[in-house]
């Protein structure tokens, strides 16, 4: 929906976009394509610039050449350790805290929270793919196959985590990016 808004509704009412800090269109793909027929909308180069587009997905490396439903060709990412834009890889040991809650075959377990644990997910994009590749988490991959809908979003789809594997680095960098846009 936030995607929609952004290609459809501020195209025709930009006179918003100048009073947007960021929006934050993760686990969804944002590709040149919707950039360059929105002019007036810019996807984030670094960890301060406002009025920008932040996004990503989330996967392991197992879903390379694979299909993902929410991974649109030519997406573009960045990423949610480092907020760069490169392939510059980004230790779990910058990731601050988490918010991942254990899964069971599509049951969340609230008691098995495992809240602001840091170091728990690595992150590195893959600029082919226009992904972030987390090497750290496989135990969290959506296993749709065993819940009997298929391979829908590939063997290694990190989804569930696109926000919980990175939230502490997301909530700082909202501050960060808040920060910017009222010294302006």
């Amino acid at each position: 929906m936030l995607r929609m808004a952004l290609c459809d509704y501020f195209k025709e009412h930009t006179e918003y976009l100048e009073r947007m800090v960021a929006a934050y269109v993760v686990g969804f793909s944002i590709t040149p394509d919707d950039l360059k027929a929105n002019p007036a909308l810019k996807f984030a180069e670094g960890a301060d610039d406002t009025g920008v587009i932040v996004s990503w997905n989330t996967e392991g490396p197992e879903n390379k050449n694979k299909k993902n439903a929410l991974v649109i060709k030519n997406a573009i990412s960045i990423n949610p350790l480092n907020w760069k834009r490169d392939d510059t890889y980004a230790p779990a040991s910058e990731n601050i805290g988490n918010r991942i809650i254990s899964m069971d075959l599509g049951s969340f377990e609230i008691s098995d929270i495992q809240v602001n644990k840091p170091g728990l997910a690595d992150a590195q994009l893959d600029l082919e793919r226009g992904v972030v590749v987390c090497t750290t988490l496989s135990d969290y991959y959506i296993k749709t196959e065993e819940l009997g809908v298929g391979s829908i979003f590939g063997p290694a789809s990190l989804h569930v985590c696109d926000y919980a594997a990175y939230w502490d680095n997301i909530r700082e960098n909202v501050m960060t990016r808040i920060d910017a846009f009222l010294n302006k």
